[in-house]
């Protein structure tokens, strides 16, 4: 029974995997950004799948336990197991990379558009429309309150904290009068060595948590094998 249970464990992990991966994501962005899907086919299709796993997973727990006490896990992994997963789907349908990591793409686009002699409000929707994930709509209700008239400030009020740096010099350019482009490109290279930075970061961490398990491995080992005989040999010397 064993095998199994383990077989319908991987084949749930394999299909839940890819969906909710960070590339899965930014392609499903990147697909919608056609049209939006039709929300009748997505719900069924996303209620089809999580009953499918969710059974998958329940019969999988009913046969590792097995008798009467499996058929009760079963039909409890069934129903917490569905609830889990749409839950983890409200949570990935307005999940992405927070604004801060499209920082540079959006600054390097709006200093286009601002060269090309667009409004900043302008400007903005056109960024806004051309970048998939959460800095879109963001930037698109930025540029709404400009086209509605709102004062710069106004308008850059309730962004998020990743945006905030960006409206900064925007309604710094407009207050003062100065160039705003060369403000962009400044700081669109200084999110690109952030970023970079926090990358490297990430990547030494990463290669001192791949040697964690040899030190784990090699420090018993090395107690065994080197320090206990010494310290019973020592033992064995002073008391015997």
């Amino acid at each position: 029974m064993t095998a199994p249970a383990v077989a319908l464990l991987l084949a749930a992990a394999l299909l839940c995997w890819p969906a909710r991966s960070p590339a899965a994501v930014r392609a499903r962005w990147l697909a919608d950004r056609d049209g939006p899907r039709p929300a009748t086919t997505a719900g069924v299709g996303g209620a089809r799948r999580r009953w499918v796993l969710a059974g998958a997973a329940g019969l999988a727990a009913g046969l590792l336990v097995g008798g009467g006490t499996g058929v009760v896990v079963a039909g409890l992994a069934v129903v917490g197991g569905e609830r889990l997963l749409r839950r983890g789907s409200r949570v990935d349908a307005g999940a992405g990379p927070p604004p801060e990591e499209d920082l540079p793409v959006a600054c390097d686009l709006l200093a286009v558009c601002l060269e090309a002699g667009l409004p900043v409000g302008g400007a903005l929707a056109a960024v806004a429309a051309a970048l998939p994930g959460r800095i879109g709509p963001e930037l698109a209700t930025v540029a709404g309150l400009y086209r509605l008239g709102a004062a710069p400030r106004r308008a850059w009020a309730d962004a998020p904290a990743g945006l905030a740096v960006l409206g900064r010099a925007l309604v710094r350019g407009g207050e003062s009068g100065s160039a705003v482009v060369p403000a962009l490109r400044s700081l669109a290279a200084d999110a690109r060595a952030g970023q970079r930075s926090r990358a490297d970061a990430a990547v030494r961490r990463a290669g001192v948590w791949v040697l964690a398990p040899l030190g784990a491995c090699f420090l018993p080992a090395f107690l065994c094998l080197g320090v206990v005989p010494l310290v019973l040999g020592i033992a064995a010397d002073v008391f015997g």
